[in-house]
């Protein structure tokens, strides 16, 4: 017998806004720099290119304009006022000691996680799956997550149902839709909530001893549920 945990984490995506000033070209050539500094590591590729291509072309007509009047202040503001928040509670599922071959679900079983949408936008939501590992030695033994719902040899398999469905959907290592699932093209409303749960397949037993089937190393297993946001 084996213990399994399941960890579920909320990743989203998000925008910056960004001020520039300039008065000078001091002035201005310094705060390029901090602005380079501040965007260093902490946005995407993609955004941060976009941003310092609006700096670029900005600045010279900014220093024309601020070396000719001599007085006063060029601001420039640009904000995006689009807010992404996911709540998950609770965020983890200690299932305790199972065996081979077996269903586990969560308690409630279609209400046991409430997910709240705490931004400003609706979003759309998605979710994927990865392997179980040993935690004491990932590298040493894990188990597939199914991708067809079947179990297997080292293979498990994970479902969630949103409160409303009347069926599972197949959680796997593809991104895929969430809330709801399916396709359908809904998004969830700022302030709304959704209500879901989780079921789990352990795989078929590794090897068998006395008609009795049995997983190998004894340990405890990992696996993490990723479900993340983009604003509809």
């Amino acid at each position: 017998m084996v213990k399994l945990s399941v960890i579920v984490f909320v990743h989203f995506k998000f925008f910056v806004f960004l001020v520039l000033k300039s008065l000078t070209n001091r002035q201005a050539i310094i705060y390029y720099e901090q602005v380079l500094s501040k965007l260093t590591g902490k946005i995407s590729t993609r955004i941060a290119s976009v941003a310092l291509a609006i700096i670029i072309a900005l600045i010279p007509p900014l220093l024309a304009l601020a070396e000719g009047s001599g007085t006063g202040t060029i601001t420039i503001t640009a904000t995006t006022k689009t807010v992404l928040e996911i709540v998950l509670n609770p965020t983890s599922w200690e299932i305790g000691q199972v065996g081979p071959n077996t269903e586990y679900k969560t308690n409630p079983e279609k209400t046991w996680c409430t997910m709240t949408n705490r931004g400003n936008c609706n979003i759309n939501t998605y979710i994927k799956g990865e392997d179980a590992v040993w935690t004491e030695s990932p590298s040493a033994y894990k188990w597939t997550l199914s991708d067809n719902g079947s179990n297997g040899i080292g293979v498990y398999v994970l479902w969630f149902r949103e409160s409303t469905e009347s069926s599972d959907t197949l959680i796997t290592k593809t991104s895929s839709d969430f809330c709801p699932p399916h396709g359908r093209g809904s998004s969830l409303a700022s302030g709304d909530a959704m209500q879901f749960g989780l079921k789990l397949k352990t795989p078929s037993p590794d090897y068998t001893k006395g008609g009795i089937g049995y997983f190998y190393g004894g340990g405890e297993m990992e696996s993490h549920i990723i479900i993340s946001g983009v604003a509809a």
